[in-house]
């Protein structure tokens, strides 16, 4: 799973195995979102990002924007 936000990257050198493609994103949803807790703890609330998910041979297979992994409930007019 890398961490990618069009002009940086964290890339994660360590990967990881699923059993299956709805493990991986039940895995990579809950990583952004609790990435996106830690930034709202400090006030901060970055939806550029997107978590990448790569097979062995670095092809992408499931692809998470943060502003994909939750629900934004506006304020009413």
């Amino acid at each position: 799973m890398h961490l990618r936000n069009g002009s940086d990257q964290l890339l994660d050198a360590e990967g990881s195995e699923f059993e299956d493609l709805a493990a991986l994103r039940g895995s990579v949803m809950a990583n952004a979102r609790g990435l996106m807790a830690g930034d709202v703890r400090d006030g901060l609330l970055d939806l550029r990002f997107r978590i990448d998910a790569e097979d062995e041979g670095g092809e992408i297979v499931y692809s998470l924007p943060f502003a994909q992994a939750v629900n934004v409930v506006p304020e009413p007019s």
